[in-house]
């Protein structure tokens, strides 16, 4: 788990928030809406509701712009939420093959070492059997 979250993600996190926190009032406001006991004349979240269904020319009710809200902030954040994810397992397997190739090399000079010292000692002196000369 990374420590720090970068500023782009900090501001990501922050809208698909409001935006999932417009979307819980709207339906909060939806459900008061549906539940009030007045009169359609005297209930204003019902007007302001049939207003923006005719300014819009949407028939969708504040509940449904409220759970299409929601849904929106949510996925917003699930985007959000993968990208950083991919992004930090990048980070992690690149600092994995570091090590590795640092253990390879560490590994690869010991070798080069060994065969340079087995190629500088002398080799044992053949003792060549001394033969009589013909003469």
């Amino acid at each position: 788990m990374k420590d720090k979250f970068s500023k782009k993600e900090i501001v990501g996190y922050c809208i698909s928030g409001i935006v999932a926190i417009f979307g819980l009032v709207l339906v909060v406001l939806g459900i008061v809406e549906r539940n009030m006991d007045v009169t359609s004349s005297k209930n204003y979240l019902y007007q302001a509701d049939q207003k923006v269904q005719t300014a819009l020319s949407i028939k969708l009710s504040f509940w449904e712009w409220g759970l299409i809200f929601m849904a929106v902030g949510v996925i917003i954040a699930v985007i959000i939420l993968c990208f950083c994810a991919k992004k930090a397992d990048r980070e992690v397997d690149r600092k994995l093959r570091r090590q590795a190739r640092a253990s390879s090399a560490i590994d690869i000079n010991s070798e080069v070492k060994a065969a340079v010292q087995i190629i500088e000692e002398p080799a044992p002196a053949q003792v060549e059997e001394a033969k009589p000369e013909e003469k």
